[in-house]
């Protein structure tokens, strides 16, 4: 049996949380329409009494003009409140008010009981209220009591709702906006408010525009809220098959799978997708991971690389050696330096076979599986926003699906570069819509998506958006199955003999083994050096803070006796004083530079000119008695014996019009 709720009621169903089923009574179908007849009724014995009040007053005369007066005004203020509404329903609503004050006004000199006022009531007043009932029969109920009370008391007049279409535990009205009067962003604005109106929680109505046309949208009520209850795992959605099919790793609140793409398809001009997952701690993120890893260890023709730099091996262990699993923090950043050589590894072989992007034929003709690098708490790879920057943006080609999981993906634990290359959004429960805003689309967020209504009190419920996911899906919460880490490791040990062995090229390059082994019951794969791009690696290397003994050995050792001349220097000893003719190397002696007192050093050709003496007095500058014509400007200044000096300048340099060009050494 089905509960009862003040909201509706609860069809029997197979799910414990049941399922909201509205009943139509013909009661309540009728009832909508009875209001006009019923003031047609009541507007008889208002005429008569106010004839027998008034009839006979010596005040008739002055009274009749102040009901005609009164009727303008209440018309008047019928007119102005239904502005806001359709033009035809604010003039049959002024038209309504004006016929009823005039029929009392006419009732107050002439009785009602005789003719033409009978006839006048009977058949007028039929005639009004049926004028009524087929606007909203033909409207489908939109006045009070239907939606277009619902709209008009959300400020949303003049949109109507079509056709609805109800079903258990969702309800879908297509929406026609009037033109240029109320735009999709507007009633999307107003989803809280309507959720409000109908006493139903926030979250609970949806709005997504039309693509097509922007005077159409689709509201979907979802009355209950099943996904409060934990779904049970239905085990893999495709055993045996490809990694081109969907991944499914929970359910829509309407009960159908959600799926997540990882490579593309020409035939739907799909994309191959870079994934983040996103979400607050104890929102359900490594649930979800798990469930994906369990499907695509199920698939023919796909390699998993998982990498953790934070939890060691807490989430991962269940894995066993069934795929590659690297922990560790400086163990993933090497993996991930050289994920950029497996890039052009692999594209390389597609382009030599003839694919412009992997598909499952590369598979079966060549061995090349799809490779998924999966890489948890990820901000400790990001660090090194270049390489993750190059990987996001060139992986797909190649036939590389790579996934971030982390809290936040604001700008400081996530470059907006990285960030801008990816291509699908998995968004758990966050603490604030700002943090959703990160990944999840405008559009989306617009649609209704609130993750934040959860935070981590419903784990594992989502929002996913990415490549081949209907629009219409997209701002639908979901849930990830829950199943035990036991029930997962059944399942991906039944498949062992399907599941390919890490692309040998690959494998050498990230330096993991083909057919990963655990060790001592875990899941940690050794990395063996890779030498194909070792300048590379070690520039990653030191970019990232870090060097590995493999990479010690690649150092080039000193020689034993790097500088000889300096066995015998006691480095403790005190430096000798400065001395003005110490001789440096090349020959050339120290000097003072101009302008602090002492001549500098000038030659008038290196071969034939020496050193002036140091010892000599420096004399006063003096201005150069040469003509400008001979070569020695005259803002410029002589020093005796060695030409012209040019004011002091960066760029400063000798000239003399009795000596060929000087040169001033390297001191």
């Amino acid at each position: 049996m089905g509960k009862r709720s003040s909201r509706g009621d609860l069809a029997g169903t197979g799910s414990e949380a049941g399922y909201y089923q509205p009943r139509n009574y013909w009661g309540s179908k009728v009832a909508p329409y009875g209001g006009q007849w019923a003031a047609m009724l009541i507007a008889w014995p208002a005429g008569a009494l106010t004839h027998l009040m008034l009839a006979d007053s010596p005040h008739l005369p002055w009274i009749t003009p102040v009901l005609a007066l009164a009727g303008t005004v209440l018309a008047g203020v019928a007119y102005k409140a239904a502005g806001t509404r359709s033009g035809i329903t604010r003039v049959h609503a002024t038209i309504t008010v004006a016929i009823l004050t005039g029929w009392l006004v006419t009732c107050a000199i002439t009785a009602p009981w005789r003719q033409p006022l009978v006839g006048i009531w009977l058949f007028g007043g039929a005639t009004l209220a049926l004028s009524w009932n087929i606007r909203r029969a033909l409207r489908g109920g939109e006045e009070s009591g239907g939606a277009g009370a619902l709209f008009e008391k959300v400020k949303l007049a003049g949109v109507q709702a079509k056709a609805i279409d109800v079903a258990p535990n969702k309800v879908t009205a297509p929406l026609a906006l009037p033109p240029g009067e109320v735009s999709v962003e507007e009633v999307q604005g107003a989803v809280d408010k309507i959720a409000s109106a109908l006493r139903l929680p926030k979250g609970s109505v949806r709005v997504v525009g039309d693509p097509d046309d922007t005077s159409q949208a689709t509201m979907t009520i979802v009355p209950v809220d099943v996904l409060r209850h934990p779904q049970p795992w239905r085990g893999p959605s495709a055993p045996g098959g490809s990694i081109a099919e969907p991944i499914v790793p929970g359910v829509y609140e309407d009960n159908e799978l959600q799926r997540m793409f990882f490579p593309g398809d020409k035939a739907t001009q799909r994309q191959a997708a870079t994934w983040i997952v996103q979400g607050m701690k104890g929102s359900g993120k490594t649930g979800g991971a798990k469930n994906c890893w369990t499907e695509m260890l199920t698939r023919r023709d796909n390699n998993l690389i998982v990498l953790d730099p934070s939890k060691g091996e807490q989430s991962v262990a269940f894995l066993g050696d069934s795929t590659s699993v690297v922990i560790g923090h400086k163990q993933c950043q090497q993996v991930m330096s050289r994920v950029p050589d497996v890039i052009t590894d692999r594209a390389t072989s597609l382009g030599r076979w003839g694919f412009d992007e992997w598909t499952p034929e590369v598979f079966e003709r060549h061995g090349m599986p799809y490779l998924v690098i999966w890489v948890e708490e990820s901000t400790r790879v990001l660090e090194d926003a270049a390489t993750m920057t190059r990987i996001a943006q060139e992986c797909r080609s190649a036939g590389i699906s790579v996934v971030f999981s982390l809290q936040k993906a604001s700008f400081r634990q996530m470059s907006t570069d990285v960030r801008s290359q990816i291509d699908g959004v998995w968004c758990f429960g966050v603490k604030d819509i700002d943090d959703a805003a990160f990944t999840l689309s405008e559009q989306v967020i617009d649609a209704g998506a609130r993750p934040d209504k959860w935070q981590n009190r419903r784990v594992g419920c989502n929002y996913v958006e990415g490549p081949g996911i209907d629009e219409d899906r997209l701002p639908i919460p979901g849930r990830t199955f829950t199943a035990t880490d036991e029930e997962r490791a059944q399942v991906i040990d039944a498949h062992a003999g399907i599941r390919p062995e890490l692309w040998a090229p690959t494998a050498k390059i990230l330096g993991l083994p083909a057919k990963p082994t655990s060790q001592q019951g875990g899941t940690v794969v050794p990395i063996t050096a890779h030498t194909s791009s070792v300048t590379a690696a070690l520039a990653d290397d030191w970019d990232n803070g870090f060097l590995s003994d493999e990479d010690d050995r690649t150092l080039l050792a000193l020689p034993d006796d790097p500088e000889p001349d300096l066995e015998d220097l006691d480095p403790d000893a005190e430096l000798p004083d400065d001395d003005p003719d110490m001789v440096l190397p090349g020959g050339s002696r120290r000097g003072r530079r101009p302008g602090s007192g002492c001549a500098p050093r000038w030659t008038s050709s290196p071969a034939t000119a020496a050193p002036r003496s140091p010892s000599a007095t420096c004399p006063t500058p003096r201005p150069c008695s040469a003509a400008p014509a001979s070569g020695c400007p005259a803002s410029s200044r002589a020093w005796p014996a060695t030409g012209c000096w040019r004011r002091p300048g960066p760029t400063a340099r000798p000239s003399s019009t009795a000596r060929a060009p000087v040169t001033q050494r390297d001191m």
